[in-house]
């Protein structure tokens, strides 16, 4: 290892070397920033402009959050590099978390660690290890792992790394002969090894598509077409024995998901599939129904869900979205959408599901919890994408979540909050920041802006973001793209307040927050306020602010910007700017497929 060089006490030169600025880099770059650190974001798309950059930047330490890339020699010799490996003491190789959640591994960490030339062998700056079960949510999937325990523990021990390096403690070797090092070196998982024999219960097949979700889901076929499975869900509710015995075979639907017949009188719930590319088409993951040939899905019976309301602090016993527990005053509202993203039928759902809990649920609080791996993350974009017409089905999304975000504007008969477990991004900002209060997990990253999908952007933001943090503010943040801090929110006055530590205790911290509001004196007071305020002129005014959002997005959605970067989002692709001389105005954008 490099010999220490002298440096400043509090504040490090750290460079974020990266394939992508996703969830873990975005809050170890917010962390690093917040503890007083110069931070810059390296993205390591080519190795030697990589190395130019560094050498530009002359960092103190390079962390690597997010790498797939093996880091050059020359990169590490002259600056340490510390690696976010989300895997425990010992532990090394491609599919960390794939093989924990495969072989049900009770416990899991992260463990920040030197690069050198050996992988994930190098000196061990700290490791925080964490338990797999959840209380909540049921059992975790391999991203929404790494979204929550996994994050929480790299944060914790980026923290540690960091404050040994400014106080010169050196990392310790890694030691297999230390009985307490239980990690080894594993192979990169393959479709072999996530291979669904449906001979199993629905329970061991729900383990294996959640050890692959959401990259690179489970390889199967279902009508002769090799599809991968994301999004599982045990099936305990229906009376299965009026349903074909076949194995394999496709029972029925509900709101996009599938329902197959497993082993041992079981059944299970896939959500998403996406296609097997070949090589003249590229696929992505959506709604399984949406996939499968129409003449297949037009023939498997719809089964509705069986109620809104489901016992308090238990999970749906089958494929449920959208539910509510409630307790004495307080109901807590679920939309738990795959991967956060809410399309315009999913929209329509939850719009009758508020009016349902307001009109028959009975209380004075309502909690909105979003989901359990994100709060919201706006329109759904691989839905449009696969649309006949693009433009019009993101037309009719927007106008679908603004009539979302609208109940919750003009709720008069309870306090409303926000509760975000999960990150939260775009229109799924703006639609928790509707709400009375927002309280929200330490953990928690928000992208309130729309500019990435060049979108000027609606559900009310006009109305409520400027009322939150003022107007000069507002323009900064949907202006930008950068991620805000839980802590940085709070400061602004994005959102209210910060709750919990752990995930697994988040729930009871909500919990706390809305029995003690429930108890406040004040609370009929501030109830009654809200049904003054919240009057025909309010509903005028708030319903201007909307006309004029969805001006500006008519435009956005007739340019070919937005459908071009939109294209290269859900194909997870490199957005090109179109350079053709003739445009395709309408529907579809630009006539040229790269664009």
């Amino acid at each position: 290892m490099e010999t220490m060089k002298s440096r400043p006490a509090t504040s490090l030169r750290l460079s974020l070397l990266c394939n992508a600025f996703n969830s873990m880099t975005q809050r170890i770059y917010l962390e690093c920033v917040e503890l007083g650190h110069d931070t810059e974001i390296v993205i390591f798309d080519e190795t030697e402009e990589a190395l130019q950059t560094i050498a530009t930047l002359q960092p103190d330490l390079i962390i690597c959050p997010f790498l797939t890339k093996r880091i050059p020699i020359e990169m590490y010799s002259n600056t340490p590099c510390l690696i976010v490996h989300p895997g425990i003491e010992g532990d090394r190789g491609m599919s960390s978390i794939d093989w924990a959640l495969l072989e049900n591994a009770s416990q899991w960490g992260v463990t920040i660690l030197q690069a050198e030339e050996e992988m994930d062998a190098g000196d061990i700056w700290s490791t925080n290890n964490f338990p797999i079960e959840r209380r909540y949510g049921g059992a975790p999937t391999k991203s929404s792992l790494y979204r929550f325990e996994c994050i929480h523990a790299a944060v914790k021990g980026i923290r540690q790394a960091l404050e040994n390096y400014a106080k010169e403690i050196p990392p310790r070797p890694l030691d297999y002969t230390n009985p307490d090092v239980k990690g080894t070196l594993r192979p990169r998982m393959t479709n072999s090894d996530r291979q669904v024999d449906w001979l199993r219960s629905a329970g061991e097949i729900v383990r294996i598509i959640n050890a692959s979700d959401s990259q690179p889901g489970v390889l199967d076929s279902l009508a002769n077409e090799k599809y991968f499975l994301f999004g599982a869900h045990e099936e305990k509710v229906l009376d299965l024995s009026s349903y074909s015995s076949e194995i394999h075979a496709i029972l029925a639907q509900r709101y996009g998901a599938i329902l197959i017949r497993c082993g041992q009188g079981s059944a299970v719930w896939i959500t998403h599939l996406k296609k097997m590319n070949n090589k003249n088409e590229k696929s992505f993951k959506l709604p399984a129904t949406m996939v499968l040939p129409a003449e297949i899905v037009q023939t498997i019976p719809i089964v509705p869900e069986q109620g809104l309301l489901i016992k308090f602090g238990s999970m749906p016993r089958t494929f449920q979205e959208i539910f509510c527990w409630q307790d004495e005053t307080i109901a807590y509202l679920w939309f738990d959408f795959y991967n956060g993203a809410m399309s315009t039928d999913q929209c329509v759902r939850l719009s009758a599901a508020i009016d349902q809990t307001l009109a028959t649920i009975s209380g004075k609080i309502l909690v909105l919890m979003g989901g359990f791996s994100f709060f919201s993350n706006g329109i759904h974009l691989n839905t449009i994408e696969a649309a006949n017409d693009p433009a019009k089905e993101s037309w009719d999304n927007i106008n679908a979540i603004d009539d979302v975000v609208f109940r919750i504007l003009t709720c008069k008969s309870r306090w409303t909050i926000s509760a975000l477990q999960g990150n939260a991004g775009a229109g799924g900002v703006m639609a928790a920041i509707a709400a009375d209060s927002v309280v929200a997990h330490p953990d928690v990253v928000l992208n309130p802006s729309y500019k990435a999908m060049n979108l000027y952007g609606s559900e009310y933001w006009t109305f409520s973001l400027p009322n939150r943090v003022g107007n000069e503010r507002a323009e900064e943040l949907t202006n930008s793209t950068n991620p805000v801090s839980a802590r940085q929110a709070v400061k602004i006055g994005l959102i209210d307040q910060i709750l919990g530590s752990e995930f697994n205790t988040f729930f009871d911290s909500v919990q706390e927050y809305a029995q003690t509001l429930a108890k406040n004196p004040n609370l009929d007071d501030m109830i009654a306020g809200k049904q003054v305020n919240v009057d025909l002129s309010f509903n005028e005014r708030i319903t201007q602010h909307r006309n004029n959002e969805l001006e500006q997005m008519k435009d956005c959605f007739a340019d070919p910007m937005y459908h071009g970067k939109r294209r290269a989002f859900v194909y997870k692709s490199k957005y090109l700017p179109c350079v053709a001389s003739s445009m395709q105005k309408g529907s579809n954008g630009c006539k040229y497929r790269n664009c």
